[in-house]
């Protein structure tokens, strides 16, 4: 602990949003900085609600087009130093278990490294939301690779995603 009399470095923000973009990062445009490759999505739930500004219980959805295991490749057109990932996934008429896997490649996709592998239980009656904020460093990314796998059980669901963002090193 200090005893020392220096001064703390401190600036006022002119608007309480600066203070929240400061906590949080930037995040990145991916309209403008990432190709997406998908292995399908269903007509009416295109990847593009992932990035369309609806957030939260009963926002826009991607769904995948066919059942099983899903892959999302975000391919950045320049390595990004990502801090965070931050996704939302909502279920509200099945019950089952959904697996998110996110893998980082800093080699344009030669090689991948497990970030992180995360289950949510989704129940009509209990569980129907999940927000994921993943803290991570990853400087250089070129490529982050999220598998889902929609159901751990007998039963074949299709995968949902309601939003997604990667927050930047400052």
């Amino acid at each position: 602990m200090s005893t020392g009399h220096g001064k703390l470095r401190k600036r006022i923000a002119a608007q309480p949003e600066e203070v929240k973009n400061q906590k949080e990062g930037r995040i990145l445009d991916l309209l403008n900085n990432a190709e997406v490759i998908i292995t399908s999505e269903a007509e009416g739930h295109p990847i593009d609600n992932l990035i369309d500004g609806s957030r939260g219980r009963g926002s826009s959805q991607w769904l995948a087009g066919t059942s099983g295991p899903q892959v999302l490749i975000f391919n950045f057109d320049t390595p990004q130093h990502i801090t965070e990932i931050v996704y939302e996934i909502e279920e509200t008429k099945d019950t089952r278990v959904q697996e998110i896997l996110l893998e980082a490649s800093s080699d344009a996709g030669e090689k991948y490294r497990e970030l992180v592998r995360q289950e949510y239980n989704f129940s009509p009656s209990g569980s129907t939301f999940q927000k994921e904020v993943v803290t991570v460093n990853i400087p250089g990314a070129t490529n982050i690779k999220m598998t889902i796998k929609p159901d751990k059980g007998i039963v074949s669901f299709k995968a949902k995603l309601n939003y997604i963002e990667f927050r930047l090193d400052k």
